[in-house]
């Protein structure tokens, strides 16, 4: 096996599951140790995201140019983070694609030298804002915009039917206990998001989330998650009524200390333990909870 400094991949496939639609995987690596493998999908003529911008360039520009030019082609974005939107611009520039996305400002400034390593920085591309609920695509299926706030205050999940597959973009966290957030995100936000997801798990919905892929079992994985997560905020009201003012002390109560790359390395990929602690704080004070008494 040879060791790569840093290891880019594109592939894709049609699993049976989704009826003919493409399920797009792209990852990336740094030293050959921190990497996430990220999904998204190709429903006929329209992209459900369209992945990070540095994984596999080439491949990717080779399958864009086995697709007929002569489609209107659309992205549809679940939200504006780079491993999510980094090749809407390849897609504009090889199909002439429409892109649209919850929100219009974009600032990839924040992509650290970290994150650009591993994901890119993703290109300056022209999009609009959503105009409509639902949007077809050319064989006539409908793909729902379901809101889903909480990884980012406009994240947006889509629903493909009549096939009923839900592509939950990052609305589904991967650990069950969630512990370092992302810049911005809202801890409490993302739970009930997931609560609105979980009712259409029960209702048998498939679920492909960008970095699960297809999901076994959603029903459990989402369960397993509101209650993790639950759990966390429970914890961390708990400690601030009984007069746990400091951030970091309530973090380690919850949690136990940090693990090394996170304590060390956590402003430079943007997830931290402390920011997860305050979101918590600050959505409990937003629903009214009483966080006063002892």
């Amino acid at each position: 096996m040879t060791f790569k400094i840093k290891e880019r991949k594109f592939f894709y496939e049609k699993p049976e599951i989704l009826n003919g639609m493409c399920l797009l995987q792209y990852g990336g690596t740094l030293l050959g140790a921190w990497g996430i493998n990220g999904y998204f999908i190709l429903a006929d003529n329209i992209f459900l995201d369209t992945g990070n911008h540095n994984s596999s360039i080439d491949s990717f520009e080779k399958f864009l140019n086995t697709l007929d030019k002569n489609r209107k082609w659309i992205v549809l974005n679940t939200h504006l983070h780079e491993d999510h939107c980094g090749k809407n611009i390849i897609v504009q520039k090889i199909l002439n694609s429409e892109v649209y996305a919850p929100e219009i400002a974009v600032n990839f400034s924040s992509v650290t030298f970290m994150l650009d390593l591993i994901w890119g920085r993703p290109k300056t591309f022209a999009h609009k804002e959503f105009n409509q609920s639902v949007y077809e695509t050319d064989t006539g299926r409908k793909i729902e915009i379901i809101p889903t706030p909480g990884h980012s205050q406009t994240h947006v999940s889509f629903r493909i039917m009549p096939d009923n597959i839900i592509y939950s973009g990052d609305a589904i966290p991967l650990p069950v206990k969630k512990r370092y957030i992302t810049s911005g995100e809202d801890y409490i936000s993302e739970i009930e998001s997931l609560n609105v997801l979980l009712k259409f798990a029960k209702d048998g919905s498939i679920f492909v989330s960008s970095h699960h892929g297809v999901l076994k079992d959603p029903v459990k994985t989402i369960n397993d998650r509101i209650e993790g997560m639950s759990d966390v905020v429970d914890k961390v009201s708990a400690l601030v009524k009984k007069g746990y003012d400091n951030i970091h002390t309530i973090g380690n109560s919850v949690f136990g200390k940090p693990d090394f790359f996170y304590k060390n390395f956590g402003n430079s990929v943007r997830c931290k333990q402390e920011w997860t602690i305050s979101s918590i704080i600050d959505g409990l004070k937003k629903r009214n909870h009483d966080l006063s008494l002892p």
